[in-house]
């Protein structure tokens, strides 16, 4: 296997609002880390929504949300979250799979969940962000999401945190699709 070699200066301060949600959620037992590819494309930012879904709605008491830029570029909370999550599910916006790329490149030994958010909404979504109606972000990040809860979250305690109807938050709700979920 071929590799980049990244040098990424040091920083000597740390972002104390990083820094304090990456203490309260280091949790015993971890959580699951949840991270995204984060790209500037159409597709990264349906990953960037599915992450934030999946640990801020769906699954929020067995998931943490890692920050991409914070847990690649200095060695402190952030990346610690990965070090000790339960596991990393990494979502990817597409087949570069960057967020795991760039997180194995800091963390070796890591082995994160790779969920290909492109192939579960299934339409090819053109670059730019401005191309794309806001709805449809929702509606796609949406359906990755609750994909990712069923087949990466195993289920915890229902503590009123988590989605239980199965419906999607997109404008207007939506109509259950065929596995109960978002069907738009």
């Amino acid at each position: 296997m071929e590799y980049e070699i990244a040098k990424i200066a040091k920083v000597a301060g740390r972002c104390p609002a990083c820094e304090e949600y990456a203490e309260k959620f280091s949790t015993n037992p971890p959580k699951i880390a949840v991270m995204a590819c984060e790209g500037a494309c159409s597709r990264g930012e349906v990953a960037r929504r599915a992450a934030n879904m999946v640990a801020h709605q769906l699954a929020r008491d067995s998931t943490v949300r890692i920050c991409l830029g914070g847990a690649f570029t200095k060695d402190t909370g952030q990346r610690n979250l990965v070090r000790h999550a339960e596991k990393v599910i990494a979502i990817e916006g597409c087949f570069i799979n960057c967020s795991s790329r760039m997180m194995e490149g800091v963390i070796p030994e890591l082995k994160p969940e790779i969920v290909r958010a492109d192939l579960i909404y299934d339409i090819d979504l053109p670059f730019g962000i401005d191309e794309v109606p806001d709805e449809m972000f929702t509606v796609y990040a949406y359906k990755v999401a609750e994909q990712v809860v069923k087949d990466h979250v195993k289920p915890v305690g229902n503590s009123g945190n988590e989605k239980k109807d199965g419906c999607c938050p997109a404008p207007g709700g939506c109509t259950p699709g065929r596995s109960g979920g978002c069907g738009r």
